[in-house]
C-alpha cells in the first residue's frame, strides 16, 4: 500500500489555536490528520503532530502561519503513539528542546511499534492469529500483508497520569484519560473555555472512526474501556463546549458526537451479536461470519491494514459482548471459544 501526501492547510481555528492538516491518501482511503498548535503568552505547545509524510511541511507551514517561533514550544503533547498522530515528535523535540508527553499507559503502544503488534518477531504474530483459529494460511496472510509500523523513537518522554495538566501561559489543560483505542489514549480539556482535543476518541462522521482493537499488547477488553471513557466524557458534557477531533473539522456539537460514538459502538455489538449460535467458535470463525463493507464482503476479502484492523475490531466486540453477558466463553485446548448465552 502506497501513501501519498496531497496537502498541509493552516488555519487558526480558536483564539490561540492554530491547525496544521496533513492529507494522505492511503489505499482506498483518503485521511486528514490534524496537528494543533496553542499560543498564549509568549509560549507554546502542540497537540499531536500529524503523520510522518511530506518531510513535516505541514509544521513548518503552522509556525510560519501562526508566526510562532518553533523554540517557543515547551510540551508536545501526543493523544496516543500512533504514526498518523507522532509524526515528527523527534525532530520537533530536537529541533525546539520541548518535552514530549504521552499517558504512561501508553508505554504498552509505544513498545509495540518496534515489532509484530507487541510480540518480538513475524513467527510470533504468526502463531498468535494461529491460537485465535486463523488457519495457518490466513495467519501468514494477515501478519504479512500488513502494513509496517515505525518504531517510536522519542528519547525519554514525559510520561501523564489523570492527574497532570498542560500549560500553555495562563491557559490549562486537564488530561482526560479516555482508553480504548490504544490503552493510553487521552483527551485535552480546556474547563475555563470548553474547549476539547479529542484525538482519535470521538471523530466527526466521514473522517474515520475510533478502531478499539484487541492486539497481543492491549487490555483484554479495550472496547468496555473504550465505552468507559466515552461514557466520562458524556459526563462532562456540561463543561465541553467544542471539540477539536485528531481527524477531520471543528466539532460545535460534541455532546452529539459523543452519543453517535455510543449508539455506534452498541450497533457494532449488535452486528457481532448476530455473528453468534449455540456452537462454540473462534474469534476469527466468528468475525468471518460478520459483514464488512456494508455486507458485500467477509473478513477474508480484505487485505493489509484493512484485513488486521477488521479482525482485531470483530474480536474487541466478542471480549465485550463476553463482558456484558450476551456472549459466552469457553477455552478449550488453550483456544479462547465465544457463543451465544443459552
Amino acid at each position: 500500500m502506497t501513501e501519498t501526501t496531497v496537502g498541509s492547510p493552516v488555519a487558526e481555528v480558536l483564539p490561540g489555536i492554530w491547525r496544521a492538516t496533513n492529507e494522505v491518501v492511503s489505499g482506498r482511503y483518503r485521511l486528514s490528520n490534524n496537528a494543533y498548535l496553542i499560543v498564549d503568552g509568549g509560549e507554546a505547545a502542540l497537540v499531536d503532530t500529524a503523520w510522518w509524510h511530506d518531510e513535516g511541511a505541514h509544521l513548518d507551514a503552522l509556525f510560519a502561519a501562526s508566526g510562532v517561533d518553533p523554540i517557543a514550544v515547551s510540551t508536545i503533547v501526543l493523544t496516543h503513539a500512533h504514526r498518523d498522530h507522532a509524526g515528527f515528535a523527534r525532530r520537533l523535540a530536537s529541533q525546539t528542546g520541548a518535552t514530549v508527553a504521552l499517558h504512561r499507559a501508553e508505554r504498552a503502544t509505544v513498545e509495540s511499534l518496534a515489532g509484530y503488534q507487541g510480540l518480538p518477531d513475524e513467527a510470533s504474530a504468526v502463531r498468535w492469529y494461529e491460537g485465535h483459529g486463523f488457519p495457518p494460511h490466513e495467519a501468514q496472510r494477515i501478519v504479512s500483508s500488513k502494513e509496517p509500523d515505525r518504531a517510536f523513537d522519542v528519547p525519554d518522554p514525559r510520561w501523564l497520569t489523570g492527574d497532570d495538566s498542560i500549560h500553555v501561559g495562563a491557559r490549562s489543560f486537564d488530561i482526560l484519560e479516555t482508553p480504548g483505542h490504544t490503552p493510553g489514549h487521552v483527551c485535552l480539556l480546556e474547563r475555563a473555555t470548553g474547549i476539547l482535543f479529542s484525538g482519535d476518541a470521538l471523530l466527526p462522521r466521514g473522517h474515520g472512526n475510533p478502531h478499539v482493537t484487541v492486539r497481543a499488547f492491549t487490555p483484554p477488553d479495550p472496547l468496555s474501556d473504550y465505552v468507559a471513557g466515552i461514557e466520562r466524557l458524556r459526563s462532562e458534557a456540561g463543561e465541553i463546549s467544542v471539540c477539536l477531533p485528531g481527524h477531520g473539522p471543528l466539532v460545535e456539537d460534541p455532546l452529539a458526537m459523543i452519543d453517535d460514538h455510543l449508539a455506534y459502538a452498541e450497533a457494532k455489538l449488535g452486528v457481532a451479536e448476530r455473528a453468534l449460535d449455540a456452537t462454540p467458535r473462534t474469534a476469527f470463525e466468528v468475525v468471518s461470519r460478520m459483514p464488512w463493507h456494508g455486507g458485500s464482503a467477509t473478513l477474508t476479502d480484505l487485505e493489509g491494514d484493512e484485513l488486521f484492523l477488521a479482525f482485531a475490531d470483530g474480536f474487541a466486540r466478542l471480549r465485550r459482548l463476553v463482558t456484558t453477558g450476551r456472549a459466552e466463553r469457553r477455552i478449550e485446548a488453550g483456544v479462547e471459544l465465544f457463543h451465544r448465552v443459552g
